[in-house]
């Protein structure tokens, strides 16, 4: 490190390392008031740190040591959010705080082995009370985040399969808790009728079509359309309400996943449903809303919370939102006996694993049930 003077008065300390991909040095410096050994010492450290984080975005295959898992999250953090919805990354931010809550974020990304967080990932279910659902959800992110780690250069080899010992519970009934049979079906939405009968006309829209709630209340009446005498609905959008007052929700340009965009038919109760609401409307417009100073949006929220009033009302065991209607739809085309990728493509999902497992719940319970009828066979 050498010194330059400034027009200033001050005193310039400069320090130059060399790129390993060009083999070109490249120079850095730090201006400090005036040259003593404290400002010596502190000008140092600075251009130290600076060089560090230079050469820390340099791909050349070096590992660069000393990044922690800390400062993994807040550089994937960048990464991340202009790749994403706000919704998406919303999400990401909540299990974020639990990540960080349950992983030390001070341990370096080169020092972390499968068995760290395996073990970690397990002490969530077994001694900190966590579902297998949720460390699920926690250990699709950790393996994303390793990948980008692999990717920069913070890890020598990719993290491998993670092999979570999964605390074993009536896994039959926790899968039947996350779809509806018809009698709570029609339970429910007579209730929510009752109270809100357009609540209830989006939530059979849901039951019938299996879309997501925010693609529901964005859905506008020219998406909905007639070809060689069956209707069809094109979703190709969602409503962005995550962290936003209601008059700041909008209709984003795309929906949430690539695999989203897609056109389904619509059976006839939903034909029906759709030629009651698009009476007088544009087709610009919203297919389900009520103008309120906030604006025509429909809430989501405010439809879970009528949900979870009316479910205790009900008494029901199983917790109740817009998703369960959506996957009510899933386990309906299951008992049709639709394969799982043709329900995953109505449902504008790339792979699922509540879906796939309530799809061989459900037709197993059909196999069970009809299972007697082949003694029935005769000539």
């Amino acid at each position: 490190m050498w010194t330059e003077p400034t027009k200033t008065g001050k005193v310039k300390f400069v320090e130059q390392f060399k790129n390993p991909l060009t083999l070109k040095y490249t120079r850095v410096s730090v201006t400090m008031d005036k040259k003593t050994n404290t400002t010596r010492k502190l000008a140092q450290q600075t251009l130290n740190k600076r060089i560090e984080e230079k050469l820390r975005y340099l791909e050349d295959g070096q590992i660069k040591e000393g990044v922690t898992f800390g400062e993994l999250i807040e550089e994937f953090d960048q990464y991340y959010q202009p790749t994403v919805k706000s919704s998406t990354f919303a999400s990401w931010e909540n299990l974020k705080a639990r990540i960080l809550q349950n992983f030390r974020s001070d341990i370096l990304v080169s020092k972390i082995t499968n068995k760290y967080l395996t073990n970690t990932l397990e002490a969530m279910i077994y001694q900190r009370g966590y579902n297998n659902a949720y460390v699920g959800l926690i250990k699709c992110k950790i393996n994303q985040l390793m990948r980008y780690a692999y990717r920069h250069d913070y890890i020598a080899a990719p993290i491998g399969q993670l092999e979570i010992n999964w605390k074993r519970d009536n896994s039959a009934k926790n899968i039947e808790d996350k779809y509806l049979d018809d009698d709570e079906v029609k339970q429910v939405l007579e209730a929510v009728r009752a109270i809100n009968p357009v609540y209830a006309d989006v939530l059979m829209w849901q039951y019938l079509t299996g879309m997501r709630i925010g693609e529901v209340l964005a859905l506008q009446v020219k998406k909905v359309f007639q070809e060689t005498g069956k209707w069809f609905v094109k979703i190709n959008c969602t409503l962005e309400y995550s962290k936003k007052r209601k008059s700041e929700f909008m209709i984003s340009s795309t929906p949430k996943t690539q695999s989203s965009n897609r056109t389904i038919l619509l059976p006839d109760k939903a034909v029906m449903i759709y030629q009651q609401y698009c009476l007088d409307k544009q087709p610009d417009d919203l297919l389900f809303s009520v103008k309120t100073k906030t604006g025509v949006f429909l809430h989501p929220f405010s439809i879970d919370n009528q949900l979870r009033r009316v479910q205790k009302s009900l008494d029901l065991a199983k917790p109740l939102s817009t998703h369960i209607f959506r996957h009510t739809h899933a386990s309906k085309l299951a008992e049709l006996g639709l394969p799982t990728e043709l329900i995953s493509k109505r449902l504008g999902h790339k792979d699922s694993t509540i879906t796939r497992q309530i799809y061989l719940h459900v037709t197993k319970k059909t196999a069970a049930r009809y299972s007697g009828l082949i003694n029935s066979f005769d000539v």
